[in-house]
């Protein structure tokens, strides 16, 4: 699987749910014997690491021609001799004398799978800033834009809270008014009605 496939399966892969333990990958079909045993030594967590997976398949010793013959010669000897570094040394005299691989060559070989490893380096740093700026950078820019539509938004709601207090006051204002108004006009009217019952009398008296 390509690390950029590997880098956005680490980002989208779901977690799986607590008390869950994790799905187990389905069994593959038996591999070949390695030509060389793995190193004894394997970091914690990278026995199940997709990504050191796909390493090891990068580097495998067998992609080196040096490499590849130095381990022809070796395996014939493994039951003869269980002594690695002894194995080896005998594999590199016979090669040596059969087809010419000398030490500098085998460690060369080494070089060479650490310029792979390099490589590869290389192109995840450069794969994982690319998704970076797709899938993280953006959802900040877009974050950053929901922040700040949510602070118009605030403002808004402030302006109109404002609004209504302000509108609040007038009301009140507006209502003691129209009550000073409907008291002020039953009080002239029924002034202005005793005034013309009382001209009213007058003028019945006068007229007899």
């Amino acid at each position: 699987m390509p690390f950029m496939d590997l880098i956005k399966k680490a980002i989208f892969e779901e977690e799986p749910q607590a008390g869950q333990p994790p799905a187990k990958p389905a069994p593959s079909p038996a591999a070949p014997r390695p030509l060389d045993p793995a190193p004894a030594y394997v970091p914690a967590g990278t026995r199940d690491n997709q990504f050191y997976t796909r390493l090891a398949k990068q580097t495998e010793l067998s992609a080196v021609p040096e490499l590849a013959k130095i381990e022809a010669f070796a395996a014939p000897l493994a039951a003869v001799i269980t002594d690695k570094a002894l194995r080896y040394k005998a594999a590199l005299a016979t090669a040596q004398s059969q087809g010419g691989l000398t030490k500098e060559a085998i460690l060369k070989g080494f070089d060479a799978l650490l310029g792979v490893l390099n490589s590869s380096a290389s192109t995840f740093n450069k794969q994982t800033d690319d998704v970076s700026r797709t899938e993280v950078d953006a959802k900040i820019a877009k974050i950053s834009d929901l922040n700040e539509a949510i602070q118009q938004k605030q403002k808004e709601i402030t302006d109109f809270e404002q609004q209504v207090k302000s509108m609040q006051s007038q009301t009140e204002a507006s209502r003691a008014k129209l009550q000073e108004a409907k008291s002020s006009f039953a009080a002239a009217l029924e002034r202005r009605r005793a005034e013309i019952h009382q001209q009213r009398k007058e003028f019945e008296t006068i007229l007899g």
